[in-house]
């Protein structure tokens, strides 16, 4: 029992010190959190803020992206998959940045990339609950005059 909690001791502690692009990815998220925050507190508008994003955080971004390919590489992945697999961090990062910065748009602003609501349906009415015994199983059409 001792030995089993030993072992996933030491194999917590190992995990934690593989992540070795930790520091790196949270150094660029800060910074992307703080770019958006400025954009958000500037009112900046989507294109102002489509314009300088992807250059935004460039230090940063480098060396997460480093970060990410030396921890591949380590792992015997070719130098094409690690790239490949911190372009695709990096990527997923600034997308969900992004999608922070289009919440927090007023709506006028992001109705133009949406389509044009419908022409407004005549109002139907509402049907109002009713107790369970009230209600008197499947619904019936309405009796027509014949």
């Amino acid at each position: 029992m001792i030995s089993t909690a030993l072992v996933l001791m030491t194999a917590a502690m190992s995990m934690q010190a593989s992540d070795t692009t930790r520091a790196a990815r949270e150094t660029f998220t800060h910074c992307l959190r703080t770019f958006v925050d400025a954009s958000t507190r500037d009112h900046k508008t989507i294109e102002q803020f489509n314009a300088a994003y992807p250059q935004a955080c460039p230090a940063e971004q480098n060396a997460f992206r480093q970060a990410i390919i030396q921890r591949d590489m380590a792992t015997r992945s070719t130098r094409a998959s690690a790239e490949e697999s911190a372009n695709l961090e990096i990527d997923d990062a600034r997308a969900n940045f992004n999608d922070i910065f289009q919440m927090s748009q007023p709506t006028q602003q992001v109705a133009h990339s949406a389509p044009p609501p419908a022409a407004a349906a005549p109002s139907q009415p509402t049907v109002a609950a009713q107790p369970a015994a009230q209600t008197t199983g499947a619904a019936q059409p309405a009796a027509q005059p014949h």
